[in-house]
């Protein structure tokens, strides 16, 4: 059967060109980023709406936009206390990581690793970022063009090929600026799309009500769960504490987010923009994770994983959007274009900010004289070159299969060393670069260690039963099918009973442990190992340290030198001096 219809097709298009053309037309107004800190950071004097705004495409990957409302569907809605976690990176971010970076004048945030560690810090600690942006971005371009095609017939080469020129063209040409103002249609479209299918669900099973009144009819009422198990896959204290700390590695030492911050006027506004960012990405979490209890209300009775009409839960956002709107013609189109939304959106920001880091990280220290124009012209044939580089992984990624999982949760482990060699630098003014490279490798290989090991002995689910009693086509064929009479004995199962719930008698394997500590886990381990070698090998004297680059609460504690201290500091990554201003010079 043909889901989509000419005009669908039109609308993608359209979709398409109204975000090239976004993107283009900020690549020749004004200076026609001609200077690198124009093409950048827009001259540092981006309308604070307009970033926060564009930050929902961000948070809202695709790879949220579809996984989280799966997510919640087979696991139930325990992730949706994700909202009061970001307290932590709130506190974290806004307090301390935001006015160092904005202090320090920098573009790529590995730049302040050079000037607290030294090259080979920032070498280690700019690659492992790079190495979780292209694995991300890769993933995120296939996998909304996988699920699209399993449901639609949408082809996938043709989607990645698309999705990947159109982000790679208005990105390379008109840097952060273009990526700003296309997050901002694109966040309308996404989120509308989010709105649209939540209403439609609704409708159909009778109202917002008789939604949490089905779910809660089978055992998907438990919101809270205050179990201790770390094995739990969602609890309260591993959605608060480890998502929490998730939070702070992805919003405050992340080049893709952080970056943005950077294109404020003022420190002020920086902090305001990193605060509301970690809240709206909170909301749209959320958002999209109730999104899982409207659809398993629609699909109560007939899972169409379980039943097998579609291959994976992943599935669910494109086959909704088939069921319950593929006789209106555009609308299908439409919601579509929310799931590319979130495509263009998060792999325009990462090509951005890999030729940043690129260009801060290694061709300025390479040739630190280079000319401005001539740098400015690198960097674009760099993201150029980088989104080459994604669209084409984006391939490998869907001849690799069952890897994709993998992929997701090894780019996951890489976040814990940054965020963990970031804290040595600005909240332990002992540790030296040999105890900060030393903690990032460590992390590093404890956390593939345990990742491996999950392989081999898999956590225990704890999840809320499906049913599929109800479907028509089952119920019909019921006898003429082995595979469906032992569907139909699984679905008639009791509520009350969950073959698969965890025995908190037990002693749960290391491997075991939940997925939302891995972050907290590597971050713990690059902390420790870091001091511990750090005093090994003669700490670091915090006196002559410059306080610009700890924490005020850091520099309170240790009684270091006064904050109005002017120093010389050699950026080098940027080829130039900055003297340091008392703090009263900076807008607070």
């Amino acid at each position: 059967m043909e889901f989509l219809k000419a005009a669908d097709y039109i609308v993608l298009l359209m979709f398409l060109m109204c975000s090239s053309f976004i993107g283009l037309y900020q690549a020749f107004r004004g200076k026609r980023q001609t200077t690198a800190d124009e093409y950048l950071l827009a001259d540092r004097r981006m309308n604070p709406l307009v970033v926060i705004m564009s930050a929902i495409v961000s948070v809202t990957s695709p790879i949220t936009y579809m996984g989280n409302p799966a997510e919640v569907y087979l696991h139930g809605p325990q992730y949706l206390a994700v909202l009061p976690s970001k307290i932590i990176p709130i506190l974290f971010i806004t307090i301390s990581f935001v006015p160092i970076y904005y202090k320090l004048r920098v573009t790529s945030i590995y730049e302040y690793l050079r000037i607290r560690f030294g090259e080979n810090v920032q070498y280690f600690g700019a690659a492992i970022n790079c190495i979780f942006l292209i694995l991300i971005m890769a993933i995120n371009v296939y996998a909304p063009a996988m699920a699209l095609n399993a449901i639609t017939g949408l082809s996938i080469p043709g989607s990645i090929i698309a999705v990947g020129l159109v982000c790679t063209l208005y990105t390379s040409l008109g840097g952060i600026k273009a990526v700003l103002w296309t997050g901002v249609f694109q966040a309308v479209i996404s989120i509308s799309g989010i709105l649209v299918t939540i209403i439609a669900c609704s409708v159909n099973v009778g109202g917002i009500t008789e939604v949490f009144r089905i779910n809660a009819r089978d055992g998907r009422d438990t919101y809270l769960d205050f179990r201790p198990s770390p094995a739990i896959r969602h609890t309260f204290w591993s959605v608060f504490i480890g998502l929490g700390v998730m939070a702070v590695a992805y919003n405050g030492t992340n080049q893709m987010i952080v970056q943005r911050y950077m294109t404020c006027k003022s420190l002020r506004q920086a902090k305001l923009v990193a605060g509301m960012t970690v809240v709206v990405g909170g909301l749209v979490q959320v958002l999209t994770g109730v999104t899982g209890l409207f659809l398993y209300a629609y699909f109560a009775g007939c899972d169409p994983v379980t039943s097998g009409v579609i291959e994976a839960a992943d599935q669910l956002m494109a086959y909704i959007i088939i069921n319950l709107f593929h006789e209106i013609p555009g609308l299908t189109g439409f919601l579509m274009s929310a799931i590319f939304s979130a495509t263009l959106g998060v792999v325009s920001s990462g090509i951005n900010s890999l030729a940043t880091m690129i260009g801060q990280d290694i061709i300025k220290n390479v040739n630190p004289n280079i000319n401005d124009l001539k740098y400015t012209l690198v960097v674009k044939v760099v993201a150029t070159l980088v989104g080459g580089i994604i669209i084409s992984l984006a391939f490998v990624v869907s001849v690799l299969g069952n890897v994709l999982e993998a992929s997701i949760t090894i780019a996951g482990i890489l976040n814990g060393p940054l965020l963990g060699v970031f804290m040595l630098g600005i909240y332990f003014p002992w540790s030296n670069s040999k105890g900060a490279l030393a903690g990032m490798v460590s992390s590093v290989i404890i956390g593939i260690w345990l990742k491996t090991g999950s392989f081999f002995y898999p956590p225990v689910l704890d999840d809320p039963p499906l049913f599929v009693d109800q479907c028509p086509e089952l119920l019909t064929h019921l006898n003429q099918s082995s595979r469906g009479t032992i569907y139909y004995e699984f679905a008639t199962k009791s509520n009350a009973v969950n073959t698969n719930a965890i025995d908190l008698t037990d002693d749960p394997s290391l491997y075991s442990l939940s997925y939302a500590y891995y972050t907290l886990l590597t971050t713990v381990v690059t902390v420790i190992f870091g001091l511990f070698v750090s005093f090994v090998t003669c700490p670091t004297d915090p006196s002559r340290l410059d306080p610009a680059l700890i924490s005020p609460i850091t520099h309170r504690i240790c009684h270091t030198r006064g904050s109005e201290i002017k120093t010389n500091i050699d950026v080098g990554v940027v080829g130039i001096s900055y003297r340091r201003a008392n703090v009263d010079d900076i807008e607070l």
